[in-house]
Order: C-alpha cells, then sequence, then structure tokens
C-alpha cells in the first residue's frame, strides 16, 4: 500500500517542532520559523507510485531481445544488391563535392538592356 492511498494525492509535512522552539519551560515567548515566498504552513509532497521512463531508457528497457536458440543463430537479412543507376544520372564522390567547393565560380555575362 502506498502513501498517495492512505492520504491522498498530496500530503503536507509539518516541519519539526525543534524549528519552532520555545524559549523555555516555563512557557515563555515563542518563535515562529520565517515564512518563504509567502506560502504556508509545510512542504507539498506528491507521491508517484509508478514513475515512467524517458525516451532511450524506455526503448532500451523495452526492446525486442533474442531469447530463443533458433533466433539467436539467425543472422541479418540478406537483400538483392540494388540496380543501376540510370543512364542519365552522375554518380558524384567526395572529391568532386570538394573540389567544385574549392573552385571560384566562373564570371558572369553582362546583362544587355535593349
Amino acid at each position: 500500500m502506498s502513501v498517495s492511498t492512505i492520504f491522498g494525492y498530496r500530503m503536507v509535512v509539518v516541519p519539526n517542532s525543534s524549528s519552532f522552539s520555545s524559549a523555555g519551560i516555563g512557557g515563555g515567548a515563542t518563535k515562529t520559523a520565517p515564512r518563504l515566498c509567502g506560502g504556508g504552513g509545510g512542504l507539498v509532497i506528491e507521491c508517484s507510485s509508478r514513475p515512467q521512463k524517458k525516451g532511450t531508457k524506455h526503448h532500451m528497457k523495452t526492446r525486442p531481445r533474442k531469447t530463443q536458440p533458433w533466433d539467436i543463430k539467425r543472422g541479418p537479412t540478406v537483400y538483392p544488391p540494388l540496380p543501376s543507376l540510370p543512364p542519365d544520372w552522375t554518380p558524384v564522390t567526395d572529391n568532386d563535392v570538394a573540389e567544385a567547393a574549392l573552385s571560384p565560380p566562373p564570371p558572369l555575362e553582362p546583362l544587355k538592356i535593349e
């Protein structure tokens, strides 16, 4: 049984009585704790009985595992090779891209206004 089922959704925690100390046994003046942020008498604790994992942690915990012997021995899928490129396409390599970036652009032709 969790705390939230006994006390409800929120539980208020009252500070220790030592912070509200009195000035003696005879019942002298009492001091109260200073108010912070204008709040009331204590801290509010919200209980979560089933916290959820976030993003990658959740996917790593729930990912499918190979547990069966036939599945452990299974290799990756072999796909047929890709078809060749159409003749009007030109394959570009990294060297071609680097050369194009380093070479200056061709000069522009002046505009002719008639």
